[in-house]
């Protein structure tokens, strides 16, 4: 089923909306301790731009009644200390939610999820064997997929008639129930912060190319001056970047 935009609900239908069952999908961005500057400010923007259209959807289509995180183990306030220490702008989000009532479900599978972690991990390594690869590669297959009808499994049972649940995952082309209506929160912060990410990643690389263009002139440099020196050059050795 197609994502819906927040701002095209209907007073036609928005009766319909309010009895159905809905998914409210966000983004799930982590942060990035160490990041250059810039990012903490991109990504706070981002999470208040989510808390602002989730409200704005919830006075609209039903609040939150159920909470589901990819890649959180447990519920309750064991699910709700772990997303405290790993990501204070998805903790804000949720615990708004919490306080007005909603549950804080359990959605990964320990076991399954810890397979798709250290499979994935191996796929990592850089495999000789093309045999291992290849099982290890079947192997996090499996896991995968009995994962994903674990997690589809949880939200079609987690959320009845006229219920919204808040999914923060990392794909926002995860698989719902059928017959559940899905809501994509994409502010355009969002769109921002993956601008900004792609192209401070290409400074960098860009970066660190031109650096060690510069040390391969320096070293072709130092090797030349020390078999031959022109008159009145200095005798120093240090290399200095142009």
């Amino acid at each position: 089923m197609a994502a819906e935009e927040i701002g095209s609900i209907g007073k036609a239908t928005a009766g319909d909306i309010l009895t159905s069952r809905k998914i409210y999908l966000v983004t799930m961005v982590q942060p990035s301790p160490g990041a250059p500057e810039g990012f903490e400010q991109r990504y706070n923007d981002y999470w208040s731009a989510v808390e602002q259209q989730i409200s704005k959807l919830e006075a609209t289509a039903g609040a939150v009644n159920h909470i589901f995180a990819e890649g959180v183990v447990g519920r309750g306030d064991d699910a709700m200390l772990m997303v405290q220490q790993s990501n204070p702008g998805a903790h804000s989000l949720i615990r708004q939610r919490v306080s007005a009532g909603a549950v804080f479900e359990e959605f990964e599978d320990t076991e399954l999820f810890g397979q798709v972690i250290d499979w994935g991990r191996c796929l990592q390594v850089g495999l000789i064997n093309q045999t291992v690869a290849n099982e290890i590669q079947t192997k996090y297959t499996e896991a995968s997929e009995k994962r994903g009808k674990h997690l589809l499994k949880q939200l079609n049972e987690g959320i009845l008639e006229s219920e919204a649940g808040l999914l923060l995952s990392g794909d926002p082309s995860i698989t719902i129930p059928d017959g559940v209506e899905k809501f994509l929160i994409s502010p355009p912060e969002l769109d921002e912060l993956q601008r900004w990410v792609q192209q401070t990643n290409e400074a960098i690389r860009e970066q660190m190319a031109e650096e060690q263009e510069r040390a391969r002139s320096g070293a072709t440099s130092s090797a030349t001056g020390k078999n031959e020196e022109p008159e009145g050059v200095s005798k120093s050795k240090l290399w200095t970047p142009g």
